[in-house]
């Protein structure tokens, strides 16, 4: 069974996190998410269950495991960080030394500090409820065919992990008429992607997306964390400044 490694040329230790979060504490909870899995679908095969991917073939499903996964484990890497302790509370992680926070003992139905994490297979248009105001960290990966042979199937690769604080207007919010059962949902919209994308945590180079002078940006980006792709795409290093800088 291939099982997924951590490739250290993505890691960008530069990457910018709020409350004193560190992007290492962000490389320990890859590891440990995917030491996680690797072990799960052991146990699986083991028992002739088939593997996570088989058991929950839905997207959907299979995103809210790795998203629930990833995310504890974060909470986990960091002192400075505990889990939201409400189910299906916002933010989903919680920064430890908020006194109101503390007093609630850390269950928050919605809050004004914390990181909220997405989880998906999509290069963008990520959604959420509400157009929200915070810290979002996002996990985006890839998949092995589900109709592969067991041992043969490609494992989950996380290819991207993102960070960035948004703000109301770096939504889309879509609301529904008074007949309509539809979800009411919220859509990042492109400043929103712009900030994410300008930020990687964990970037495979193959994962980056965008148009003209962004997608020269966000390449440009990588390149400087990146040894082996700045070798290979030496038209590509500059030097780089940090997001928000003039």
């Amino acid at each position: 069974m291939q099982t997924p490694g951590f490739n250290e040329d993505w890691f960008n230790p530069n990457a910018n996190l709020p409350y004193g979060v560190q992007p290492e504490e962000v490389r320990t909870a890859i590891k440990e998410f995917y030491d996680f899995y690797d072990d799960l679908n052991r146990f699986l095969m083991r028992e002739d269950h088939g593997r996570i991917e088989t058991v929950l073939r839905a997207n959907n499903a299979l995103s809210d495991f790795i998203g629930n996964v990833a995310t504890e484990e974060l909470a986990q890497a960091s002192d400075a960080l505990i889990a939201n302790q409400k189910q299906d509370g916002f933010p989903d992680i919680l920064p430890v030394d908020n006194e109101e926070y503390a007093a609630q003992d850390f269950e928050i139905h919605h809050g004004d500090e914390g990181i909220e994490t997405k989880c998906s297979k999509s290069s963008g248009g990520w959604q959420a409820h509400n157009n929200e105001e915070a810290w979002f960290v996002v996990f985006r990966y890839t998949r092995g065919d589900p109709e592969a042979d067991l041992d043969d199937m490609e494992p989950i690769r996380l290819v991207q992990v993102l960070a960035a604080s948004l703000n109301e207007d770096d939504w889309s919010h879509s609301g529904r008429s008074e007949d309509s059962r539809r979800t009411i949902t919220s859509s990042i919209i492109a400043s929103g992607m712009y900030k994410l994308r300008s930020n990687p945590i964990y970037e495979d180079p193959d994962a980056i997306t965008g148009r003209g002078e962004e997608l020269v940006e966000y390449k440009q980006r990588h390149a400087s964390f990146d040894p082996t792709y700045a070798e290979k795409n030496p038209e590509l290093v500059t030097e780089q400044k940090t997001l928000g800088d003039d």
